[in-house]
């Protein structure tokens, strides 16, 4: 649950920029002080990386539902892969989240 709690983060600022921006913060301060730096790396980089797409330009409500709906599976598979304690099932998810935001910067 250590993932899925930034996503409560999220919930408190709203889905907006700021909420996105607090998720970020929230996740680079884990990334510096947690054994699980990678995990919290590719979440915080996936929220800046959704803030700065919007703050370019206006986006539909359900492309802002669909961040928060993929984010929050992200979080969800990072909590599952890590409570498995299957270090190839915690790489599949990082490197599923990292390919989703690579493809999330090249069609913003």
């Amino acid at each position: 649950m250590m993932f899925t709690a930034l996503i409560d983060t999220l919930k408190d600022h709203g889905r907006g920029v700021h909420g996105y921006s607090a998720l970020a913060e929230a996740a680079y301060e884990k990334a510096r002080s947690g054994p699980q730096a990678a995990a919290y790396y590719v979440l915080a980089k996936q929220a800046d990386d959704f803030v700065e797409f919007v703050e370019r330009m206006p986006v539909p409500a359900r492309e802002i539902d669909a961040m928060f709906d993929r984010i929050s599976a992200n979080a969800a598979a990072l909590d599952a892969a890590f409570a498995s304690g299957d270090r190839a099932a915690v790489l599949d998810v990082l490197n599923n989240i990292a390919h989703e935001a690579a493809a999330m910067r090249s069609t913003g």
